[in-house]
């Protein structure tokens, strides 16, 4: 019930506020994660964009919905490269990862965002809001321009963690250009970003970050390798309605979905966190280790007699609690898997005591 009362008040917030950023590859809602997609897989992302601003120096030309899609490809499982094209804009990401994320050590991988992107007029920390754009640049009044500023390099460190029963995943990265705020109150962590993922129920994700001037705010839920998602952008522009300006007006709405082109990868984009049911992060838990699940070798098939093969334990019911979901999911395939050889176990025991009388007769 706690879950499901957190994953509401969040999901309100987030349509009463109704800013809304556009989705950027390699990540979550606009800053980077280490981690890559596999080898040999791919993702497409088409969203719907809306837009209607009621302060800024934005022209109205911009207004309205605007359609733009994604692409990203995995390659040799340590790199991924993303294009977007819409918004009057094109450009490229690319990412590659550094180091892989084991239970203890984090992720890390560096990037560039924006490559060959049009937006190449000045930097960041040149914008002056509200003072008349220049009219000698064609993007001067579009809206986003900043964060389709070019060639935005950064480095990113990514954690996942199973606390207090629910799925973690923790963010922290410094970058430059598109990642740096255009006023003081955004420059004091100028160039950093942050975000957090949680994963309440199976499938679904609700996400928070600092981009380097804003807050934002997000969740997808996934249905095999399709994924819909939503989110909030600027959230700390709510409480500007008492500086006289008309900024918490301003609408940004996006919704998108996503495919995963996953049919010959051998692996997936981000460690999967069975593995740490698996290891010294749940010490104590009796969940087998992979090394230690037997495994058949040949073609031979050996009739084991009830209760001389190792079953995967079970964990106890308080340490059960503090698992995630997916974990919880993993140890129901695992009692299923184990009734079903016992199942077989006995068959094979009936007719091994069935040969044997067949021996004894003859």
């Amino acid at each position: 019930m706690k879950k499901l009362i957190i994953c509401l008040y969040v999901l309100a917030a987030m349509f009463s506020m109704a800013h809304a950023a556009p989705f950027q590859t390699l990540g979550m809602l606009r800053t980077p994660d280490a981690y890559v997609l596999p080898n040999k897989s791919a993702e497409l992302l088409l969203v719907g964009y809306y837009r209607d601003f009621k302060e800024g120096y934005a022209n109205d030309k911009y207004s309205g919905i605007t359609p733009y899609g994604m692409i990203g490809v995995g390659i040799l499982d340590r790199i991924e490269l993303g294009f977007f094209g819409g918004d009057d804009v094109y450009f490229m990401n690319a990412k590659i990862k550094v180091l892989q994320e084991t239970p203890k050590i984090p992720q890390l991988a560096v990037g560039m965002d924006n490559i060959f992107s049009p937006v190449n007029h000045r930097r960041a920390q040149d914008y002056k809001p509200g003072l008349p754009p220049d009219p000698d640049w064609e993007y001067a009044d579009h809206p986003d321009k900043t964060d389709y500023e070019y060639y935005s390099p950064y480095a990113v460190i990514s954690k996942q963690a199973v606390l207090g029963g629910l799925s973690w995943m923790f963010n922290l990265g410094y970058g430059s250009n598109r990642y740096t705020g255009q006023v003081p109150r955004s420059r004091v962590f100028s160039g950093g970003f942050a975000s957090i993922e949680v994963s309440p129920f199976r499938n679904f994700a609700v996400q928070s970050e600092y981009d380097g001037k804003d807050f934002n705010v997000g969740m997808k839920y996934s249905i095999k390798n399709f994924t819909i998602k939503a989110a909030g952008q600027s959230v700390e522009d709510l409480a500007k309605k008492s500086e006289g300006n008309q900024l918490n007006k301003n609408v940004r709405v996006a919704m998108g979905i996503s495919y995963l082109f996953d049919k010959y990868a051998e692996s997936q984009r981000r460690p999967d966190l069975s593995r740490y049911a698996k290891t010294t992060d749940l010490q104590g838990t009796g969940i087998t280790p992979e090394t230690e699940v037997p495994v058949g070798v040949g073609s031979e098939v050996a009739i084991a007699t009830p209760g001389t093969t190792t079953t995967p334990e079970i964990v106890g019911s308080s340490a059960y609690k503090e698992l995630s979901p997916e974990v919880k999911d993993l140890l129901a395939e695992l009692r299923s898997l184990r009734e079903e050889r016992q199942k077989a176990q006995k068959a094979l025991e009936d007719l091994r005591k069935w040969l044997q009388e067949l021996q004894e007769q003859q």
